[in-house]
């Protein structure tokens, strides 16, 4: 009754460990970084994952009000070429927007900043893809997000009664499929 009990809570702490990781290491988690232009550090936040439902608004905060930013982008994959368009100056903020896509639509994208004195500063050294997501209405995405999660713990504690109880592996198991089938 232990060890199943602790089988239990071990699985669901792997399961939280496991897509804590995941999100944070995802391809939809933002591209975070820094960049010192002049005596300016300037730290960013990129969107990798944004809805269909609106243009995809990126922003770069800063103080120095002579910097300027262009926004390159172009679709992914493809042999487009690349489109510029400047950014905003906008309340010590740089801002530009990609255009929407349809779902699953990707663009690649990259920032460049420009000083007073005309040199370029490339805010990261790869261009970053951001991926267009449909709106999925909430009595799906609960049940998905819910079923998933708990596959994965599911499938976790059938691996630890394979290795060390060999009693419950089928039931368990078949736990896991369905489950994993409805998420």
């Amino acid at each position: 009754m232990v060890k199943n009990i602790l089988f239990w809570i071990l699985s669901i702490v792997i399961m939280i460990a496991l897509a804590t990781y995941q999100r944070m290491t995802g391809p939809t988690y933002p591209k975070s970084g820094s960049i010192v232009v002049g005596n300016e550090k300037i730290k960013y936040t990129l969107p990798r994952s944004w809805t269909n439902t609106s243009d995809a608004r990126i922003e770069i905060e800063t103080s120095n009000k002579n910097l300027k930013g262009i926004l390159v982008y172009r679709r992914h994959p493809s042999f487009d070429d690349w489109t510029s368009k400047p950014m905003e100056n906008a309340s010590e903020k740089l801002v530009a927007v990609i255009p929407r896509q349809p779902a699953a639509g990707k663009i690649m994208y990259k920032i460049v900043l420009q000083d007073e004195n005309g040199k370029e500063y490339n805010l990261t050294d790869e261009p970053v893809i951001i991926r267009f997501k449909g709106d999925v209405p909430p009595f799906v995405l609960i049940p998905h997000i819910f079923c998933m999660f708990f596959s994965m713990v599911f499938g976790i504690r059938t691996f630890f009664e394979a290795v060390f109880v060999r009693k419950n592996v089928f039931k368990l198991a078949l736990w896991t499929l369905i489950l994993l089938f409805i998420g």
